[in-house]
């Protein structure tokens, strides 16, 4: 097999692996909390980790060279994630999905902003196409309007905000050692959290709204904790086949290849919740995936023959 070959194969593992992951957190919605979830997950991918690099006897891949900016990334990330996850018991998930997936369109605009990236006609349009896309799933001032969908669209700026510090500040970080102190943040901000909120409540309509985000500690039953392990599993195996396929080709080709997550995301939302997108939200996401594949399309062109 090519590399090229290899790295399809291995962006689809990924995509894969996110959705299934995606889906346990979706499911788990309704048992725990997220802080509860992230905390195990995280003590497991770390737990993980380290077994990897005593096994290998290579703990320099699994450790910063400094800490600062990954922490940075760490603090993005995991803000990403816990506005991602925390819109999960309301919506489904292939609408959270393509709002997530603005992600590509806010890389280009904080890569112009803050790494003074230039930004030519190409990419402005995809940017207005992109953002064209997500009002038609939103659908603001109509009487579908879901202001919860802002929850994905601002994770996916977060997750922007994270790839933007990864690009300009941890290029010589290892990647594993990225993933481990991103770990290491949410573990920390899942014991605050936990340890927080029994000592100043939430109000209870407020928690009631979503318990998900602002529920305690919950007993938890052998098939949840089984489902935990399954996340921090599936979320090793796509972190590192998203890595493995960023090493043998470009960027501007991998990235257009996870947009098959939001195909991932609509065979699930029907196979499992028996839910299909409406009309506007399938030409949403189309508008999205658009903008994003028009994005990478220049970014590869840039590479080849200067900026646009």
């Amino acid at each position: 097999m090519t590399p090229y070959g290899k790295a399809i194969f291995f962006a689809l593992l990924s995509t894969a692996g996110f959705a299934i992951q995606d889906t346990v957190v979706k499911l788990l919605t309704q048992v725990g909390s997220i802080w509860q979830l992230m905390l195990l997950r995280s003590l497991v991918v770390i737990a993980l980790l380290c077994l990897w690099a005593r096994f290998k006897d290579r703990w320099s891949d699994i450790t910063p060279t400094t800490f600062s900016w990954p922490l940075v990334r760490a603090f993005f990330m995991c803000l990403a994630y816990t506005l991602f996850y925390g819109c999960y018991p309301f919506v489904s998930l292939s609408d959270a999905a393509a709002c997530f997936f603005m992600a590509p369109i806010f890389v280009c605009v904080f890569a112009h902003l803050f790494l003074k990236e230039r930004i030519g006609r190409w990419r402005i349009f995809s940017i207005i196409i992109g953002f064209l896309g997500a009002l038609l799933i939103i659908q603001p001032g109509s009487t579908a309007f879901r202001p919860i969908l802002f929850m994905p669209v601002l994770a996916g700026a977060c997750y922007a905000a994270g790839v933007i510090v990864t690009r300009g500040f941890c290029k010589t970080q290892p990647s594993l050692a990225l993933t481990s102190v991103h770990n290491l943040f949410y573990a920390g901000l899942g014991i605050f959290m936990v340890s927080f909120l029994p000592i100043f409540p939430i109000t209870p309509d407020v928690a009631l709204k979503n318990p998900f985000l602002f529920q305690e500690w919950v007993p938890l039953a052998p098939p949840v904790i089984i489902m935990i392990i399954a996340t921090a599993a599936t979320h090793i195996v796509a972190m590192t086949a998203s890595i493995r396929a960023y090493q043998m080709a470009d960027a501007a080709f991998v990235a257009p290849i996870e947009y098959c997550y939001l195909a991932f995301a609509v065979i699930i939302d029907f196979v499992i919740w028996a839910l299909l997108p409406s009309g506007s939200t399938l030409i949403g996401v189309g508008l999205i995936a658009g903008s994003g594949l028009l994005i990478s399309l220049r970014e590869r062109s840039a590479k080849q023959a200067g900026p646009d």
